[in-house]
């Protein structure tokens, strides 16, 4: 794709997506997001599996709980049960496992990136780790590894919003 378009759409940010809106070339910005759907599905169908199976997991040991059937007992509608007090006693445990599968995101990414031809960060590690280039693989892995630690600290601070309790 990069090759068919490359001087027809001026790169201002590099991603084909943001560059060819911006000229107002939506023949262009069709062609990257027929392009960019298999990528994407293929990226996130294994990680919205585990997370709608670890949401399934949470919720039904919620609903489980003796306020769960005492507001049930009491009328409330289904609807504010699993809303109203099922689902914010497992926005933490939710919040963990989507950081978690971020970051696994992240790390597919890199390998889809290569499988797809996609130009992008995965290629440019998997381009360096072939070619022997020690000093922009360190550089690679230190963006990771920053990401990484900054999706954890995201995660934390959002913790100190979700549950009051564990503020300091």
């Amino acid at each position: 794709m990069a090759i068919y378009y490359e001087g027809m759409v001026p790169t201002r940010t590099g991603m084909m997506l943001i560059d060819s809106l911006l000229a107002g070339d939506f023949d262009v910005f069709w062609s990257a997001v027929r392009h960019i759907v298999l990528p994407a599905a293929v990226l996130g169908y294994a990680s919205m599996a585990a997370l709608c199976r670890m949401t399934r997991s949470f919720m039904l040991e919620q609903l489980g709980q003796e306020y769960i059937i005492t507001a049930r007992v009491k009328g409330l509608s289904a609807w504010h049960v699993i809303w109203g007090h099922a689902f914010p006693n497992i926005r933490v445990q939710l919040l963990t496992i989507v950081a978690l599968t971020y970051a696994a995101m992240l790390e597919g990414a890199l390998l889809i990136e290569t499988i797809f031809s996609w130009p992008g960060f995965g290629q440019y590690l998997t381009h360096n780790l072939l070619m022997g280039d020690l000093n922009a693989m360190m550089v690679c892995v230190l963006i990771v590894g920053v990401i990484f630690i900054t999706i954890n600290m995201i995660t934390d601070l959002l913790y100190e919003v979700f549950d009051p309790r564990t503020a300091r």
